[in-house]
This record gives structure tokens, C-alpha cells and sequence, in this order.
């Protein structure tokens, strides 16, 4: 039995019951809190009884489930956290790496079945993570809209404790907007085409990440993404650079927000080496000349997607 089907075997005592919420709310928080298991268990477990609790009407005023939380809880494993970040010590990125990660989206692999080249799947999932910040389960079975030049709303963040507050957050990113949700797009085609799971995905990014440099991880993207952020595009430097994290990280708190500042720190010759140029605005003739500039080969009769595609790799 998990331990949350324990939990809800313990809850669902209450299912039925006319009972006040408030003390319902208290016995069902302490009753987490005082398990013998690890504070992150405690933490899950906390936020997701919460549904079951609502689906079975145990609780009828839902203002009553912001009890079944722990403050002192959340801030003790965030410090923990942090401890063992710091012992870790700063990981450095020379702006070469960044440099061949930007160049992650038009990796190609050979399809041994097709007998065709194709987009090499962990690649594009790396090249999406760090230009948005995302933690990595945020990519799989998620949704986008545009919002402008360069921000998307997702559908949903993964820690965000008050679900209902998802539609509030929004994600900044490094590239075009367009560019940006239409690779989002051809990744999913992937992982539906392919049935990948969360756990390939993630063995698969880890293996790639270690041929770029060693140490680097999906988590440490998004730190990368930030610190891109801060030292090269200077974003809202007229603010605290932990009210700045909690923004483009999507933290819960300030708090949280604090270590991230400086983890990760590029190195080398800083400059904002992202081509931000919307080329889906441009006509087929703007594009070739752009093209003829760069000394980049096509055909007379290549078509604007391709020519947009030639530019972005």
C-alpha cells in the first residue's frame, strides 16, 4: 500500500460525516505531519490528499483546506535543500556550452527504420528546457498559449501548492514565442508517436547533458536559464534578484527563490548570442536576402518554412 492510499484510508473515516471542517482539517494535517517518514513525503502527501478530499465532499468549505498545509514544514525542507545545494558549491558554463546547447535544436539523428535524419528527441527536450526555465515534467503532458513576443502561459506548473493559481503564472522566454511553441509541438508528435515515458526521457536528457559537459542536469538548465537572464539579458535589474527568480522561475515564495541567484554562472565572453527575430513575419523575398547574408545555401525554389529553418539552425 503507498502511503497515500494510507492517508486516504485514514480520510475516508470522515466520508459521510457531519462534522465540522475546520476540525476535520486539523486532524487530517497532523495526522500527515505526525508520520514517521521524510519531509518531502510529508509535503506530497499534504498536497495531494487534497483532491480526494474534495472529490468525496469530506471537507464542504474548500477555505478549509489551506489548513492541511505546514509552513514550518516547507521552510525546513527548503533550507535543507539549500544546505545540500550549497555544499555542491557554484557550477560554471562557459558561454561555448551555451553556445552548442543553443545549437541542440537542429541535432539530427538517424532513424534506423525510416532510413531518414530526424530531430533528435532529447536534444530538442534539452534545447526547450533551457530557453524557457521549466522544470522537466513540465514539458510532457502540458499546453501553451502565446502571450506575446517572447512569454507563454502554460497550462499548469508542477509545485504550484494553489492549483487554482496556476493560470496566473506565466514563462519568460529566451527565444521567439513562435519558434518556441512550434518545437513544443514537434516534441510531443515525438513522445505520443514513440509512447515515451517520463522516465526515457529523462535517462535520455541526463545521458546527452553529460556529452556537453559534466555535472550538467535538467535542473541545472533551469538555473542556466536564469543566470542567462541575469548576466546577459539583465532582466528587471531595477528589482531584487530573488523577487526577479520567483517571477521567471515560477517559485511559490521569495524564499525559494534565494539560492538560485548565483548557482550556475556563465562564463567566458558574455553576450546575448539568441537570434530573437521573428522570421515567420517575413516574406519568402526577405528571407533569401537574410539567407544571401548569412552565406547560407538554398534553392530558388525552397519554400518559406524551410527557408524559416534554415535561419534557425
Amino acid at each position: 500500500m503507498s502511503k497515500l492510499d494510507y492517508v486516504k484510508n485514514y480520510v475516508s473515516q470522515f466520508i459521510g460525516k457531519k462534522l465540522d471542517d475546520r476540525d476535520v482539517a486539523i486532524k487530517i494535517r497532523d495526522f500527515i505531519l505526525n508520520l514517521d517518514i521524510k519531509d518531502n513525503t510529508k509535503k506530497y502527501l499534504l498536497v495531494n490528499i487534497k483532491p480526494f478530499i474534495k472529490d468525496n465532499k469530506i471537507i464542504t468549505n474548500t477555505e478549509y483546506l489551506d489548513i492541511i498545509n505546514s509552513r514550518e514544514l516547507y521552510v525546513n525542507i527548503i533550507n535543507n535543500s539549500n544546505k545540500k545545494r550549497e555544499q555542491k558549491g557554484v557550477i560554471d558554463v562557459d558561454m561555448n556550452i551555451v553556445e552548442k546547447l543553443l545549437k541542440l535544436k537542429c541535432d539530427k539523428k538517424l532513424n534506423p527504420i525510416t532510413g531518414y535524419y530526424e530531430l533528435d528527441k532529447y536534444s530538442l527536450y534539452i534545447y526547450l528546457l533551457f530557453t524557457s526555465g521549466l522544470r522537466t515534467n513540465e514539458i510532457t503532458e502540458n499546453d501553451f498559449s502565446i502571450v506575446d513576443k517572447n512569454t507563454i502561459k502554460p497550462k499548469r506548473i508542477s509545485k504550484t501548492l494553489n492549483k487554482e493559481n496556476d493560470g496566473d503564472k506565466l514563462n519568460y522566454l529566451l527565444i521567439p514565442s513562435t519558434e518556441w511553441i512550434t518545437l513544443f509541438n514537434t516534441l510531443q508528435n515525438i513522445i505520443k508517436d514513440e509512447k515515451l515515458t517520463q522516465s526515457t526521457l529523462s535517462s535520455g536528457i541526463t545521458r546527452k547533458l553529460k556529452t556537453i559537459q559534466t555535472g550538467l542536469t535538467g535542473h541545472t538548465l533551469r538555473k542556466l536559464y536564469l543566470a542567462y537572464h541575469l548576466q546577459i539579458k539583465k532582466t528587471d535589474t531595477d528589482k531584487l534578484p530573488s523577487l526577479t527568480t520567483q517571477k521567471l522561475l515560477n517559485h511559490n515564495n521569495e524564499i525559494t527563490s534565494v539560492y538560485y541567484n548565483g548557482a550556475v554562472k556563465i562564463t567566458g565572453e558574455l553576450k546575448d548570442v539568441i537570434d530573437n527575430t521573428d522570421y515567420s513575419k517575413y516574406t519568402i523575398a526577405k528571407l533569401k536576402d537574410v539567407l544571401k547574408s548569412k552565406n547560407i545555401p538554398f534553392k530558388s525554389n525552397t519554400k518559406k518554412a524551410e527557408l524559416i529553418k534554415l535561419l534557425n539552425c
